[in-house]
């Protein structure tokens, strides 16, 4: 940098004209300059003494060892790092060397959660780890494994057995430096009574630009899957989830552009029925108004409960009595059904099982259970089974079919978003996703068991 005569440079003045909050400490974290952003940021006000931040010499001394390596970081990265003297408790840096056992501290909120709930869609294992290896966002899948793991915060090879520890250790260090480490095969779940999975994980370096901040490499994001699915898939389901989470504004649009016309067909039906009703109008003709009436009603309930999973209306919860809701199921479904030649049968519990629910809701998650097995029927029909029962708080609901059952591939796969197995390509995917998503609301859980030419079992859990 070029300079046009040897007056010194008033550095605190050019710190005060940036616009991101900006400290300066040592190597203790003691704080010794704040511009005018970050008092802001950390609600430190003019005249109070400074804050300090809860960084050890290894931390800082971290950065000194990375710049002598000769990587190409400009940065190291700390979440949620507690601050003491201040108004925030704790803040995201990125710290930088300034020479001299001076750091320059750039401050920023925690890594955002935006993408949470696409990664609570995927079946896979995703963590997003800071350099530390300290897990700062984990989705569903893997935050259950932590939960069991034990409180506080977690490093991310603690979930691993201790035998493969070592190599993702190295692995970490290398994405940490801007590397791509090869996949390693280890086992997940230490600690637990069932004992560990085998995984192959991917871990991949993430720079501040992922993570909403600066320049430089801030941590690693780790992926572990089962089997052998590859990266390229899970990139295809995490596509396929955020479609899914535009559902909200997709189910708002569509609900106004029905609302009116939907409103429409249903007085006229119903003014056209009570107009004739016994008056130069046969039986079957009313009987047909009845229909277009159930119908367009039908179609009313099911926007609303689009609009309810979306999240665009709050769920209207009430007492429900699961064997009506089944049997309004079966006929809401009645027409499917005979199409394809299934015979439903019933073989629920003596008593009433009543449970606290959406009741639009749950008659979405039946139909789309008995929808489904209807679809899946050969031509010359089958049968589908409905068997209730009630044990240890929860009710039990069974839905099983005699169709030609799935492959485990299929059966790994049918509750993600937009995965169709539909033979004529009309299947948007979207019904056994709808369906979980509901199961979840009302606290509960679904599980499926299917073998090839035999058929297949869908089970709920609902909290009585």
């Amino acid at each position: 940098m070029g300079r046009y005569d040897d007056s010194p440079i008033d550095f605190a003045s050019v710190l005060e004209a940036v616009p991101q909050p900006i400290a300066v400490c040592d190597t203790e974290g003691v704080v010794l300059f704040l511009n005018a952003m970050a008092r802001l940021f950390l609600e430190v006000r003019e005249g109070d003494e400074l804050p300090q931040f809860a960084l050890s010499r290894r931390d800082t001394f971290s950065q000194v060892r990375i710049e002598h390596r000769g990587a190409d970081i400009k940065e190291y990265f700390l979440a949620d790092v507690r601050i003491t003297g201040a108004g925030r408790s704790q803040a995201s840096m990125s710290l930088a060397s300034l020479g001299d056992d001076h750091y320059r501290v750039m401050l920023e909120s925690s890594p955002g959660t935006m993408v949470a709930p696409i990664l609570d869609e995927l079946d896979a294992l995703v963590a997003i780890c800071d350099s530390r290896r300290k897990v700062r966002l984990s989705n569903a899948a893997l935050s259950g494994l932590m939960d069991h793991a034990g409180e506080g915060e977690r490093d991310l090879l603690e979930l691993f057995h201790e035998d493969d520890r070592a190599n993702l250790r190295v692995a970490a260090a290398e994405a940490l430096a801007g590397g791509m480490p090869e996949e390693i095969d280890a086992m997940i779940g230490a600690g637990m009574p069932d004992g560990c999975e085998k995984v192959r994980v991917r871990i991949r370096p993430l720079s501040s630009d992922d993570l909403q901040g600066s320049s430089g490499q801030r941590g690693f994001l780790m992926v572990a899957q089962p089997g052998k699915s590859s990266f390229a898939e899970l990139q295809k389901r995490f596509a396929r989830a955020e479609e899914l989470m535009s559902l909200g504004e997709l189910a708002t649009g569509v609900a106004h552009e029905l609302k009116n016309p939907l409103t429409s067909i249903l007085n006229y039906a119903g003014y056209l029925k009570k107009k004739y009703r016994g008056q130069f109008i046969e039986q079957r003709d009313s009987d047909r108004l009845q229909r277009i009436i159930d119908g367009v009603e039908r179609i009313d309930r099911f926007v609303r409960d689009l609009l309810h999973l979306a999240g665009a209306e709050t769920l209207e919860v009430t007492e429900i009595e699961l064997h009506a809701a089944l049997r309004g199921a079966v006929a809401l479904s009645r027409h499917a059904l005979d199409e394809n030649g299934v015979e439903v049968v019933y073989d629920l519990a003596d008593q009433e099982i009543w449970v606290c629910g959406h009741e639009g809701g749950l008659q979405q998650v039946f139909s789309n259970l008995l929808f489904n097995a209807a679809q899946a029927m050969p031509k010359d029909g089958g049968t589908v089974t409905i068997k209730s029962s009630q044990e240890e708080g929860q009710a039990l609901i069974k839905v099983s079919d005699t169709a030609g059952g799935m492959s485990d591939e299929t059966r790994e796969k049918i509750f993600e978003p937009f995965f169709s197995t539909s033979r004529d390509g009309k299947g948007a995917g979207l019904g056994l996703a709808l369906v979980r998503r509901i199961v979840d609301q009302h606290e509960g859980r679904i599980e499926v068991e299917s073998t090839l030419g035999a058929g297949s079992c869908f089970t709920l859990y609902l909290p009585t």
